[in-house]
């Protein structure tokens, strides 16, 4: 098997183990039922932010589907003057990795006796993020927290608008959360 066929179905192998993690966490007191309108407490990224989220396609994607997401479930998008009922902020990181995979080890005998030795060996570098997104849910009367929902995963360059997206639409899965 050649290298680009290894390689091809590496990336369908990764592609097809959705590595995402979601979380949530909320006020067991908050009345969920009880919020109908939001508004964004926009805010921009700050340096600590990754690029990501500082890249105004992907946070205009990020807002779309979080308004989506809140449309689909009853909420009304006001601006903050309106007296919103929650208030809504997103967060996002991601750390560069690079994976080196070496192979073509064998093992043959030496004048020490059987030690490895490589065989015509095969280097594969893969350079890819662990992105984490977060979507807060404050209560605009009391300024506390009510709901926060974090995605975690795991992309590869090129891929981050379609993470983001995913990102979104999994986390927003999870509100309002269970009685």
């Amino acid at each position: 098997m050649d290298r680009a066929s290894r390689m091809l179905i590496f990336a369908l192998a990764l592609a097809a183990c959705s590595s995402m993690k979601v979380q949530t966490e909320y006020d067991r007191t908050a009345d969920f039922k009880g919020y109908r309108t939001y508004a964004w407490l926009l805010q921009q990224p700050g340096p600590e932010q990754a690029p990501e989220a500082r890249d105004p396609r992907i946070r205009e994607a990020v807002f779309r589907g979080v308004d989506q997401a809140l449309a689909s479930k009853g909420l009304t998008r006001v601006t903050p003057d309106e007296s919103p009922e929650l208030l809504v902020a997103v967060h996002g990181w991601a750390l560069n990795r690079i994976d080196v995979q070496t192979y073509g080890y064998h093992y043959a005998a030496t004048p020490y006796g059987f030690y490895p030795t490589m065989a015509t060996p095969a280097v594969e570098v893969r350079q890819y993020k662990d992105g984490t997104l977060i979507v807060d849910l404050v209560d605009a009367r009391s300024k506390q927290m009510v709901w926060r929902g974090t995605a975690t995963d795991t992309f590869n360059p090129g891929m981050e608008a379609q993470k983001a997206a995913e990102a979104v639409s999994k986390t927003m899965e999870q509100y309002p959360p269970p009685k």
